[in-house]
């Protein structure tokens, strides 16, 4: 099977292919010292998904994620088309989406999917930064590779570090553990200054809006991201509803993967910013002894910030 083969067949399921040696992708990556582990077979695809900008206003009674949980979870889709595509080769192979040990922007970029922007986003010609990537390892020797054409780069421009709420980027690199969308992913107490920063429910879309590259780019409506109405997220039922109760009403959302507990916790973070007062007594009745110690003190530090009187912490 050539590399031109497989490319074609993954074409009728994503939008953008790449096709090169699982050793092209380990040997830079070993020279720039990432430590990951060894493909499991020879050949590497590099497969890219996009989605749509699409901006939905908070309320003062529902919240929202960043645009790239809308819809159903990218997670299960890009699988789902990924085995059927397999399913007609029967071959070994592997998928991967997201949440592996492997570097999929470095093997994005070794592909021709896209460069790598100074927002640290795999940046595609035709759909900007607004794609999905996964990658499938294949029991296949290549006769040749598949590499994509890839136009411009980020140039001199710095959109994207300027208006950085915590900054995390700067030019030639990117602090992780400043990041908006990782630390607002992460189950622990937050910093002041890491509260100030807060900017959606769960994740953060502000160096992708603010890009130039995304503007004038093409948007596909992919069926399995159209919006399902969840994309909006009651406060009401972020600290009423049971775990079990309110990811049955919001099932098949990528913003369920890290649990409710830390989307209470980032609710906590907006209502500390509009000074929603309304909430004080729904605050309270979450501060149960059974939940996380960096929940209790969120709140505890929300309510005192708020000038409400808060119950003391054992």
């Amino acid at each position: 099977m050539t590399a031109q083969e497989i490319r074609r067949l993954f074409e009728t399921e994503f939008d953008a292919v790449g096709v090169i040696r699982s050793s092209t992708y380990l040997n830079e990556a070993r020279r720039l010292g990432k430590q990951i582990p060894d493909p499991v077979y020879p050949t590497l695809v590099v497969l890219g998904l996009s989605y749509e900008r699409r901006l939905i206003k908070e309320t003062k009674t529902h919240l929202v994620p960043s645009f790239y949980t809308f819809g159903r979870d990218y997670h299960g889709v890009l699988k789902a088309r990924i085995d059927a595509v397999m399913a007609d080769i029967r071959v070994p192979y592997e998928a991967l989406v997201d949440n592996h040990p492997h570097d999929e922007r470095l093997a994005a970029v070794l592909s021709g999917i896209g460069t790598m922007g100074k927002n640290q986003l795999i940046i595609h010609d035709r759909y900007g930064s607004y794609i999905f990537l996964a990658l499938v390892w294949m029991d296949v020797i290549l006769d040749q590779e598949c590499i994509l054409d890839v136009i411009g780069d980020c140039g001199t421009c710095r959109r994207c570090i300027d208006a950085c709420p915590s900054d995390a980027l700067f030019e030639g690199g990117y602090d992780i553990n400043r990041c908006v969308s990782q630390y607002n992913q992460s189950k622990r107490a937050l910093t002041s200054g890491e509260m100030d920063a807060h900017t959606a429910l769960f994740g953060c879309d502000i160096c992708q809006i603010v890009c130039p590259r995304n503007i004038g780019i093409e948007s596909l409506k992919h069926p399995e991201f159209a919006l399902s109405g969840k994309e909006k997220i009651s406060i009401h039922d972020l600290f009423t509803l049971s775990n079990k109760a309110f990811a049955k009403r919001y099932e098949g959302m990528a913003y369920l993967w890290k649990g409710k507990t830390v989307l209470m916790r980032n609710a906590l973070l907006t209502i500390r910013k509009k000074h929603l007062f309304e909430y004080d007594a729904l605050i309270r009745a979450s501060m149960k002894e059974t939940m996380p110690d960096w929940y209790l003190k969120t709140a505890q530090y929300v309510l005192s910030d708020l000038k409400i009187d808060t119950p003391s912490l054992k």
